[in-house]
């Protein structure tokens, strides 16, 4: 059985090349997760596929733009969340970031620092296309990441963000399941070769969220102030999360919120990739970007779960 990073990355890589076979892209995608996925998982939601970024979509609340995950795209991440969100009124919005030019299709890896840029021009222009003041963010883990980080290091765009909702994010160094402890086996200089090695590969984004990668560096540097005092953060995470641990995500700053997936639903056993699938963690995010802060989910939803520590 594939693990669910394994489907998330053989979904994304069989998109790309599905238009050459005589099948349609979106079934076969399809078809794949109901093999990996629990029965029912997806209900009546398409597993694959972003709506289109309608600039003349109006809702009385602020439009949320969608940051996907590592090795994913806006076809497949929070996608789901996007058609449920959509549904009930909200206007959002997802780009694919971080993708090199011979592999669009598979996002997440070049430098985040770069990235960040274009996040934040990605951010200018749903600002002035559907001429909002403000705008929200939603991401997932390094998605996740860049909710926090684009606000606090790109010029101008804490004046635009309100909200940032972030699940699972690596803010104070990816750990990989233990495995960041062996690139220090000949101190620093093992740790600097197994970055040029990420660069060469193509996976500059892998070291950038690590100890001592250039994005962890950034937050370090900003301690205390990580979340920009007028943009309201939260952060979600999961007790089952072994991929990227509660204290790695936590920020303990004034005006931010860190809440467990548990506090709302004590027995939901959703790890770190479910965190985008979860329909609680969907009802969650919503009642955060209301600053529906004392209300709880009305009905946990344990049969659309992800259950295990990834």
């Amino acid at each position: 059985m594939f693990s669910k990073f394994s489907a998330l990355a053989t979904a994304t890589v069989l998109a790309s090349s599905a238009a050459a076979a005589p099948v349609n892209e979106r079934d076969l995608i399809g078809k794949i997760f109901d093999f990996v996925l629990p029965y029912n998982f997806t209900s009546n939601l398409d597993v694959y596929g972003a709506p289109a970024n309608d600039f003349n979509c109006k809702s009385a609340k602020n439009p949320v733009i969608m940051l996907h995950g590592m090795t994913a795209n806006r076809e497949v991440d929070l996608n789901m969340l996007q058609q449920d969100m959509n549904a009930l009124g909200w206007c959002t919005y997802s780009m694919t970031y971080g993708a090199h030019s011979l592999v669009p299709f598979v996002g997440g890896l070049r430098s985040m620092r770069d990235s960040a840029k274009d996040i934040a021009e990605f951010i200018r222009e749903v600002k002035q296309k559907t001429g909002t003041n403000k705008v929200d963010l939603v991401g997932h883990s390094e998605g996740g990441v860049m909710t926090v980080y684009v606000p606090m290091s790109q010029p101008g765009i804490a004046d635009i963000v309100e909200r940032t909702v972030a699940l699972g994010p690596a803010i104070h160094g990816a750990k990989y399941f233990g495995f960041t402890d062996l690139w220090y086996f000949g101190g620093d200089a093992t740790r600097n070769f197994v970055a040029t090695v990420l660069k060469v590969l193509g996976c500059k984004a892998c070291d950038d969220m690590a100890t001592d990668g250039d994005i962890y560096k950034d937050f370090l540097a900003k301690a205390g102030s990580i979340s920009p005092p007028n943009v309201k953060t939260t952060i979600i995470m999961s007790k089952s999360d072994a991929l990227v641990a509660p204290e790695t995500s936590r920020i303990e700053e004034a005006g931010v919120r860190n809440v467990f997936v548990q506090d709302h639903c004590a027995q939901d056993t959703t790890g770190h990739a479910g965190l985008m699938w979860d329909r609680n963690v969907w009802e969650i995010i919503k009642l955060e970007l209301q600053e529906k802060y004392d209300q709880k989910v009305a009905t946990c939803d344990y049969e659309h779960i992800l259950p295990g520590s990834v």
